[in-house]
């Protein structure tokens, strides 16, 4: 059999039709032979690779069952643009016995000329194709540093509309007003305790699909409560972005609370699903609107950061305080059931002590009696704040503030020492520099943490807002569900030091 492949992109004006590689193929034929030809045909793939092209990996086979003795192109790069897949194609063609000739270039793989021609042809189509590669990643990057439009869906909330920047045509986003009230839901629901999967079964049982039609899932929550994309980024979200390890592209200036962001680099090396490292990744502020209010969106982020360090706490069903109550190791207690004769009681235990972590002494603690004297605390506390709205948190809180002035000196401080490790002027050595901005970033991510913790605390009393007589008079008929949602609302923590319980509230 004599094998013709042909390949097109995509139809263009000034592109090579399928026919015209067809008819030019056949010329290279001599008739007597034209009933043993076989046509290969790959209309709308990318020569770039050889694995997702159906009728190249047809002739393949055929190559392989000693069914083709020659094969012939209109082109060398019909076949493949890659100089690697060719060389394994041709060391496969060879095995065979297979003929390989272009048209185009007027040679076969019969003669040592043309083998020769190969080799240098396919070495200029593999730079060729370098060449395009990173002319496209230097587009990539330089839309990304200016903010404009990098291509694809738009994200869910938004959608997506033409504009102009500088003369040039782009697209930017805007508010979908009928999925950012979805969107503004998904972010209150699980700042209010939901979990990814339940914010997802509330979005399927209601019908409403992805941005690609297509069912939600725990990944697709994660990744859009996570996106920067839809905060009004202001200077907290700044720092928290920096901490995550973006270069960020505007200063913090241009910070002020009304644009999302735009996140672009090497999706390869980043947590795509989360968001959850950039520092491969780039940070510009975008030219659209922000749908989230940074308080909310910070408070999600320290939320889902919590939960990562103890994952799967909380979710259980035996008790409304499941991942509220800790021991003074720093372990959560999780609930185990005994029997004693024919009554079956609920104890907590510490999770410290699976590893043998826990230096506390081991007490079995009844659920039912915690439960009764959390539940007596949290009605106290509900009557105390009876209709008293919480009050935000000054923006010059002091404590805060002092944190805050001690992040930016640590920024100076680093700054200087990459100033002297760049000039080299210093007698210090490198080493000694590298060591000492270790450290430096070190004590900078403790201070850090405290600005997140206390950010998170401001964010939970600046966002919930609860009928507090609702919950009072209907306490006792509620699900253990909806007890622990409530909860975790009002009550950061629970200590359980033998008999001794602390409740610590927001």
């Amino acid at each position: 059999m004599i094998a013709i492949y042909v390949r097109q992109s995509v139809d263009k004006k000034d592109s090579i039709s399928i026919e015209t590689q067809i008819e030019a193929c056949k010329s290279k034929i001599l008739s007597s032979n034209r009933d043993n030809i076989e046509i290969f045909s790959d209309k709308g793939f990318s020569g770039k690779s050889t694995t997702n092209r159906p009728d190249f990996q047809l002739m393949m086979e055929e190559v392989r069952k000693k069914n083709v003795s020659k094969i012939i192109v209109y082109k060398i790069d019909r076949i493949s643009r890659s100089l690697l897949d060719f060389i394994n194609m041709r060391d496969e063609f060879s095995k065979y016995k297979v003929e390989f000739i272009s048209c185009k270039e007027e040679f076969d793989t019969s003669t040592q000329m043309g083998e020769m021609i190969l080799n240098i042809l396919m070495m200029f189509a593999e730079m060729e194709r370098k060449t395009i590669q990173n002319r496209i990643t230097d587009n990539y990057y330089s839309r990304g540093q200016k903010g404009l439009y990098l291509g694809g869906y738009a994200p869910f909330g938004y959608n997506k509309i033409r504009t102009s920047v500088n003369g040039k045509k782009t697209y930017t986003f805007e508010e979908n007003k009928d999925e950012s009230v979805i969107l503004k839901q998904m972010f209150n629901d699980y700042f209010s305790g939901c979990s990814m999967g339940e914010i997802a079964r509330k979005l399927n049982d209601s019908k409403i699909l992805s941005r690609k039609n297509k069912p939600w899932g725990n990944n697709a929550i994660a990744r859009i409560l996570r996106s920067p994309v839809y905060v009004m980024a202001n200077a907290d979200v700044y720092n928290y972005l920096v901490g995550l390890g973006a270069t960020m592209n505007n200063s913090i200036d241009e910070y002020v609370g009304n644009n999302g962001c735009i996140v672009y680099g090497d999706a390869k090396k980043r947590n795509t699903i989360k968001f959850a490292d950039l520092s491969t990744d780039y940070v510009t502020i975008g030219f659209h609107k922000g749908i989230i209010e940074p308080s909310l969106w910070l408070g999600v982020q320290y939320t889902i950061n919590q939960k990562k360090k103890h994952s799967n706490l909380g979710t259980g069903t035996l008790t409304w305080l499941q991942g509220l109550v800790k021991c003074s190791c720093g372990y959560t207690y999780y609930v185990k059931p005994m029997k004693s004769g024919k009554a079956e009681y609920k104890y907590f235990y510490c999770r410290g002590r699976r590893n043998n972590s826990c230096q506390y002494p081991r007490n079995m603690v009844r659920v039912d009696k915690v439960e009764e004297i959390i539940e007596s605390e949290i009605m106290s506390y509900l009557n105390n704040v009876k209709n008293i709205k919480p009050n935000k948190v000054e923006a010059d809180n002091p404590e805060l503030n002092s944190l805050k002035i001690q992040a930016a000196k640590f920024d100076e401080q680093i700054q200087s020492l990459i100033n002297r490790i760049i000039d080299n002027s210093s007698d210090i050595t490198t080493d000694y520099l590298n060591q000492r901005m270790e450290k430096l970033h070190t004590e900078k991510k403790t201070i850090i943490d405290k600005i997140n913790d206390i950010q998170l605390k401001a964010s939970r009393n600046n966002e919930i807002d609860i009928d507090v007589d609702l919950i009072i008079d209907n306490w006792h008929n509620y699900d253990i569900e909806t007890k622990k949602s409530i909860s975790k609302k009002i009550v950061e923590k629970i200590i359980l030091e033998g008999e001794e319980i602390n409740i610590i509230f927001y």
